[in-house]
């Protein structure tokens, strides 16, 4: 399941909203996290989801970097080059963590019990894939505040799935 640790990505978008928990009204949120990474990362979603988007450099393609490679030729051309855009992946993460870092450490949001879905998935020649996600959250005042100052820059983030719990 998908987890991540320190990583680096851009906050898109907070979207508050109001959320109905029986009776009451919540305050609730959407997050929408992009991050460009490695296309490793795609055994998270299917063990053969990287061969099926990528294949080994052709001769005569490779650059400095494929020939400095030595073992196992990396998967990091385009199978399909640019035939093929971007993948909506259904996936949910349900009862995960999500802690946003900044500041000295004292600042850290920290989300729990969220839902991740709307996974996009957008594979990069050279290698790299942009996964764009949504984060279903409840933060309180003064989280939701901060979200607000955040948005539309670059975050460092964690992702914990729960410990016991189905991929969706």
């Amino acid at each position: 399941m998908l987890s991540l640790d320190h990583q680096i990505g851009q906050f898109t978008n907070f979207n508050p909203r109001p959320e109905k928990h029986g009776p009451e009204s919540v305050p609730g949120a959407d997050l929408k996290i992009s991050m460009t990474v490695s296309n490793d990362v795609l055994a998270e979603f299917h063990p053969t989801l990287k061969s099926t988007l990528f294949r080994e450099p052709n001769p005569g393609e490779e650059d400095l970097v494929d020939k400095a490679a030595t073992g196992v030729p990396e998967l990091n051309r385009l199978r399909f080059g640019n035939k093929i855009g971007s993948l909506r992946w259904h996936h949910e993460i349900v009862g995960a963590d999500l802690t946003i870092h900044y500041g000295t450490g004292k600042n850290e949001i920290e989300l729990s019990d969220v839902t991740v879905d709307g996974f996009v998935l957008e594979p990069m020649d050279g290698g790299s894939v942009v996964i764009t996600f949504r984060v279903k959250c409840n933060p309180n005042e003064k989280q939701g505040g901060q979200l607000f100052t955040l948005m539309g820059g670059e975050i460092e983030f964690s992702l914990v799935p729960p410990e016991d719990g189905p991929i969706q």
